[in-house]
């Protein structure tokens, strides 16, 4: 099977499932920022491609979790750089350009989720995207990810005007 057969199949799942995840929702926001990342592609042709279907379903089923697909895909393209300085402070014995891809666009959509959505706790954030990072990345990605992403939660919850700080953990 194709990867595109493949990309088809879970598609189509996705759609006929009762109800769509937001973990779905943050699998298909990573691969499509990659595909964003890696092909080049503007996001607005990769969201089409990628996501909108996804979003359009997920609109009919519960509007406030296709607005968090939304979000979450062009608020971290609309971030990338904020969010890549952010996790550069936080790499020990790394660099950025040294990361797997994969990785990165993890820690981009992770870190953005932090950052941004008030009614997600931060253990479910970073389960997630550790879980996540389990199934796209390398054998030793979440535990890169989940030290990396608890390192940037702890730094940003010392700021008390932090919108980390103000979450439940």
């Amino acid at each position: 099977m194709t990867n595109q057969e493949h990309f088809s199949k879970d598609t189509a799942q996705e759609l006929n499932s009762p109800i769509i995840s937001r973990h779905k929702m943050r699998v298909r926001v990573m691969q499509a920022l990659y595909a964003h990342i890696v092909g080049d592609t503007p996001a607005e042709v990769v969201f089409s491609y990628l996501l909108e279907e996804l979003y359009e379903a997920a609109k009919v089923e519960a509007p406030h979790n296709a607005e968090f697909l939304k979000e979450l895909f062009f608020g971290t393209i609309r971030n990338i750089s904020q969010l890549r300085s952010i996790i550069e402070k936080h790499l020990v014995g790394w660099t950025w350009e040294r990361l797997f891809m994969v990785d990165k666009c993890v820690l981009l959509c992770g870190t953005y989720e932090m950052l941004t959505f008030p009614d997600i706790p931060l253990r479910v954030t970073l389960n997630e995207w550790i879980e996540i990072a389990k199934t796209f990345g390398t054998a030793r990605s979440a535990g890169f990810i989940n030290g990396l992403l608890d390192a940037i939660r702890r730094s940003l919850s010392q700021d008390p005007n932090s919108s980390v700080a103000q979450k439940p953990l």
